[in-house]
Formats: C-alpha cells, sequence, structure tokens
C-alpha cells in the first residue's frame, strides 16, 4: 500500500487543504485504511472501479457489505467512519477541502443526509461531468489523475476566486517544503 499526501496549487489553496493519495495493490484482499482528516472530504477513484466499505467497525463474523467506487463521493460524516477497507487493487484521492471550499462545493445547499458516505451526483453539484470521469478510469498514473482533478477543481471553483482568473497550468514538483508534493 502507498499513501502521500499532496498540496494543492496555489490556485486552489482557498478551497483545497490538500490531497489524500492511496494507491493499494492487494490483490483481491482487504485493506484497511486510517482516515487522515476528519472533516468532509471528496473521494475520487483513479484507474479501475473497487470496492469499499466505510462505517462501524465490524465483528469477525459478520459479512462486509462493500459497495463499489465507481464515481466521486462525498464523506460527509466522516465520525461515524470507524472503518474504511478497499478490495482489491484500489487507487484514490481524498480532496479535503477548507471551510470556504466546503461552502462554496455546496453553493449555500442545506443538506441533512443519513449517510455518512454518498455521490455527489446526488446532490446536484456540475463537476465531474462525464468526460472527466471517463479521463481518470482510463488514468494509469496517480500524479496525472491529480492534475485532471485539479484542472476540474480549478474549472469548478474559479466562478468563486478573487479576480475570476486561472490559467489551469500545472505541474507537480517537489520543492523545499519538507519533501511534500504539490501542484503548481
Amino acid at each position: 500500500m502507498f499513501s502521500e499526501i499532496v498540496l494543492p496549487s496555489s490556485e486552489l489553496a482557498d478551497f483545497v487543504k490538500g490531497y489524500y493519495l492511496v494507491n493499494v495493490e492487494n490483490n483481491d484482499e482487504e485493506a484497511c485504511l486510517n482516515t487522515f482528516e476528519t472533516g468532509i472530504s471528496l473521494g475520487v477513484p483513479l484507474g479501475r472501479p473497487f470496492f469499499y466499505y466505510a462505517g462501524k467497525t465490524l465483528d469477525e463474523f459478520e459479512e462486509v457489505p462493500y459497495k463499489i467506487f465507481d464515481k466521486p463521493l462525498l464523506f460527509w460524516d466522516s465520525k461515524s467512519i470507524e472503518c474504511f477497507s478497499v478490495l482489491g487493487n484500489a487507487r484514490a484521492v481524498f480532496i479535503v477541502l477548507t471551510d470556504l471550499g466546503i461552502e462554496m462545493f455546496l453553493n449555500e445547499r442545506q443538506l441533512v443526509c443519513s449517510e455518512s458516505v454518498f455521490p455527489i451526483n446526488r446532490i446536484g453539484i456540475p463537476i465531474f461531468n462525464l468526460i472527466v470521469k471517463r479521463k481518470l478510469r482510463l488514468n494509469h498514473d496517480n500524479f496525472e489523475g491529480i492534475k485532471i482533478i485539479e484542472d476540474e477543481l480549478i474549472r469548478f471553483f474559479k466562478r468563486f476566486s478573487k479576480d475570476g482568473s486561472t490559467d489551469g497550468k500545472m505541474e507537480i514538483e517537489q520543492n523545499d517544503n519538507g519533501g511534500f508534493p504539490f501542484v503548481s
């Protein structure tokens, strides 16, 4: 299993705290992941869909009710997620939003949800259209996937930026920032 924290570009710093990249190559075995942030985050799958479970810790005799992770999901109530596990090979990016990012992302929608995890298309947010989802599904490189996600987030949050302009050009670099890669 490989995980890495990637910092956002300066254009998204007001809206995104960072990205938590997870790459599990486990050949149809279950892998439990530690949660890295306790707030609201957006999970985006990279490459082939995979199965996940997010919820209470189960007894060893209980069957795990896996769901398919094939579209962007909003992890709304992270406090109720004691266990997050994936089955088999899994690649995903968890986007951790700032308070302003959450406010702008939800666009003044008052969500009352009984589920802790649900697809963002359920609440009608115009982000990650079919073309972007296809690019992400065909993606084989983790950092190229983050670039696709950054482009989409820049497009989405552009209407909320102070000057309304972003050039959308990015490169992933590693500067003298403690070894954390970031998108520039």
